[in-house]
């Protein structure tokens, strides 16, 4: 059997603890396909008092993009090696009301997000829809935006997601006699499945 290069071994796992990915499959566009966002809860209510003012309603969900993207070229790897985006958990806990100075689709928020040494991720969440007719349900699209500093290369992706949740779907609750309401995700049915598309991209944009 023939033996590795030790130097490769040793190089190899020097870019993997630091961030760095070898590939030794030929070059594919890399960013694509984009694995799903994973949504491992959901808490919607709409309390009769709150800080925000009667019938203020609060959202609070953990989305994450359990997955390495790849950020760019890595020039001293070879057989197409590449600096990747770490994975990245963000918690979104958002209060709004509707209202004419906030209609549906200008509300967006940031969400606390995991940060490492070498990735920044910025998770955005924007609330399209909320209905109750003919059932209770929500239109939300997420947006993350990752940057990483390497090899003297600014290294940038932006994606987008949208879903689609609905009591009797993919959530369940209602409202009680006092008219609180609140809802969650149906058991069973986490994580919910985010697909990204590629919105921006600075290298390996395939």
């Amino acid at each position: 059997m023939k033996s590795r290069n030790p130097v490769l071994i040793l190089v190899t796992i020097f870019l993997s603890q630091s961030g760095i990915v070898l590939s030794e499959d030929p070059p594919l566009p890399p960013w694509y396909p984009l694995k799903p966002w994973e949504i491992s809860s959901l808490r919607a209510h709409n309390p009769a008092k709150s800080p925000y003012d009667a019938n203020a309603t609060s959202l609070e969900l953990t989305i994450a993009n359990p997955y390495w993207i790849p950020a760019g070229p890595a020039p001293h790897a070879s057989g197409g090696g590449y600096v990747v985006f770490d994975k990245s958990t963000a918690n979104c806990d958002v209060h709004w009301k509707e209202d004419s100075q906030t209609p549906y689709g200008y509300l967006k928020d940031t969400c606390n997000s995991s940060q490492t040494s070498s990735t920044r991720a910025e998770w955005n969440i924007t609330i399209n829809q909320i209905h109750d007719d003919p059932a209770h349900y929500m239109d939300l699209t997420f947006t993350l935006a990752y940057h990483l500093y390497a090899y003297g290369q600014d290294m940038y992706k932006m994606m987008a997601g949208s879903i689609h949740v609905q009591v009797g779907d993919n959530l369940e609750g209602g409202c009680d006699d006092d008219g609180l309401c609140s809802y969650s995700l149906k058991n069973g049915s986490a994580p919910l499945l985010v697909q990204p598309t590629l919105q921006e991209c600075r290298l390996a944009c395939g």
